[in-house]
């Protein structure tokens, strides 16, 4: 990709089932679309998902070619719901709990028997004591990860993937074609091919979500079509009172204007054509854009156009594109380094060029530091003539004196003096650089009069080994096992995306620490070390966030 230090574009890219694939920019403070483009596009309802993804790469670089997109532009790409709901969970129940939870459910969803799910959790401000309540989208992993591949090799930048249920109520709060202030409760009502959405919503959160599914087709006529989405949504509404209900229609099979009319709510309907009966564009439009087109610019590539920059004004932003893809597009993808807010992609094209850039702005420094440096070795020469002069005196000094006896030293007694003294140091330093088993480490080892070593172990029989070796190299030491505890790894992650990775994560085995010490228990576990640490790789910050592991209640100390 291509780097530049202009702010990026940020393009709108959408996959609808009426339109195909669809693409936009978008003058966010001004509303206006300055480009956009459509192709056809295949897709498949009952799998819900895209027919063929090859003619999907195809299609996108054609019309972003058309656009005239420059490479490297940001994407955000908006794809039909797959899977959508709003639910309590207990407020007592962890983030770990509720992903489970959540994934639990999807697999028992058929969609999602034979498929992994990517999902994005979002936590919503309407939660209570009792219960938090969670908004959660769901899609087919590996279909996410050849898409984000494909976007990729295109040379553009993939940011966010949201789903049209989402994007298209941000295009309508986006526009203010709904009264979405914090008083306000409302129903949206989104009818589809194959089903209506029924959603409950406190200003701009999300309250309760129901789908009802319906048949209808050019083949019924229109009193049975209508009737079919009547009797589909009328129990639901009946039983959700609010302030006022917006019907969108998004199939060219009914008219929202018609459907509102035979719709009996308590509150006023509002409607709005997302389909071929809209008359004007939904928001003003460049006048490059043919007007025929811009009647046709859907909800969800509005909303995917405005996705990023509208985060900031949403309760709930879903993001598809998380770590939940797994390893298969990072590995596949040059790494990228951030500095301030702009971010460098170090292909091997980039990399070259910001190799030179930084050799020139090296060779410049160098020299700016070179001039003072040269005033100063003239000092360093006389310094080290100096020198010279006192290594030729310690020769001469050491010449004169060679015929000195030795008697005057003796190595074997100093040796002998040294091992009396310092024996369970050099002790515990043979043990630690010889014996310790595999799958131990130390994390303290504390020498001198006394002897406290503190590791870990990811199981009981290394720890006794050790322990063993250390009692047969000094059998008449009161070294004892002062505590053997199991701990849990704490390298737990916020729940911000719930996918598959990050709850197998949160499933690291266990491993046990424990204290060797000939110092009274009490004073010996309660000791930070000061001398040597992180012997085995691993030092006293391991456990990372100044969290200590939770562990098991210590055993008897052992002799």
């Amino acid at each position: 990709m291509s780097f530049s230090f202009k702010k990026n574009i940020i393009v709108g890219v959408a996959v609808t089932p009426e339109l195909g694939l669809e693409a936009a920019l978008i003058d966010f403070d001004a509303r206006k679309v300055l480009k956009y483009g459509t192709r056809t596009l295949a897709y498949d309802n009952n799998r819900k998902v895209i027919a063929d993804l090859d003619i999907f790469k195809e299609s996108l670089q054609d019309v972003l070619q058309e656009l005239d997109i420059p490479k490297g532009a940001d994407i955000v790409l908006s794809i039909p719901t797959v899977f959508f709901n709003v639910n309590d969970y207990p407020a007592a129940l962890s983030t770990e709990q509720i992903g489970l939870s959540i994934e639990t459910d999807l697999m028992e969803k058929p969609l999602f028997s034979n498929e992994e799910p990517c999902i994005s959790a979002v936590k919503l401000p309407n939660s209570t004591m009792q219960f938090s309540k969670f908004a959660y989208v769901a899609a087919q992993k590996t279909t996410l990860i050849e898409i984000a591949m494909q976007i990729y090799e295109l040379g553009y930048n993939l940011v966010s993937i949201d789903t049209s249920i989402n994007s298209s109520l941000n295009a309508l709060i986006y526009n203010e074609r709904v009264n979405a202030s914090p008083q306000a409760s409302w129903l949206l009502l989104v009818v589809e091919n194959s089903c209506c959405r029924i959603i409950p919503m406190s200003g701009k959160n999300y309250v309760d979500y129901f789908e009802e599914k319906i048949s209808i087709g050019e083949v019924l006529g229109d009193e049975e079509n209508y009737t079919t989405v009547v009797s589909a949504v009328k129990p639901i509404l009946k039983n959700n009172p609010t302030q006022c209900l917006y019907v969108v229609s998004k199939t060219n099979i009914i008219s929202a204007k018609l459907l509102a009319e035979k719709l009996t709510y308590e509150a006023p309907i509002v409607h709005q054509e997302a389909n071929i009966y809209n008359t004007v564009p939904f928001i003003d439009v460049s006048d490059e854009i043919n007007p025929e087109a811009a009647k046709t610019i859907s909800l969800d590539v509005i909303g995917a156009a405005i996705g990023r920059e509208f985060a900031d004004y949403t309760e709930t932003h879903f993001n598809l594109f998380n770590e939940s893809l797994g390893d298969v597009y990072i590995q596949n993808r040059p790494p990228v380094i951030t500095i301030g807010s702009r971010k460098f992609e170090m292909s091997m094209e980039n990399s070259v060029k910001y190799g030179l850039i930084f050799f020139v702005l090296v060779l410049i420094a160098a020299l700016i530091i070179l001039l003072p440096i040269r005033g100063a070795m003239n000092g360093k020469k006389q310094e080290k003539e100096k020198l010279d002069r006192q290594i030729q005196e310690t020769k001469a000094f050491i010449e004169a004196n060679k015929g000195v006896s030795s008697s005057v030293f003796s190595e074997s007694d100093e040796i002998r003096i040294g091992l009396g003294v310092n024996k369970n140091v050099y002790t515990y330093y043979t043990i630690a650089g010889t014996e310790i088993p595999k799958k131990l480490w130390l994390t303290s080892l504390e020498l001198g009069p006394n002897t406290t070593i503190n590791g870990q172990a990811d199981n009981l029989e290394s720890i006794y080994s050790f322990f063993r070796s250390i009692k047969d190299y000094n059998p008449e030491s009161g070294i004892k096992l002062q505590k053997l505890g199991l701990a849990v790894s704490p390298n737990k992650r916020a729940l911000r995306d719930f996918d598959t990775d990050s709850v197998i994560t949160s499933l690291n085995a266990d491993y046990y620490e424990f204290v060797i010490s000939d110092v009274p228990e009490k004073k010996a576990t309660s000791k930070k070390s000061k001398s040597t640490e992180g012997v085995g790789g691993i030092d006293d910050n391991s456990y990372g966030n100044n969290e200590k592991p939770a562990a098991l209640p210590d055993l008897e100390t052992i002799d």
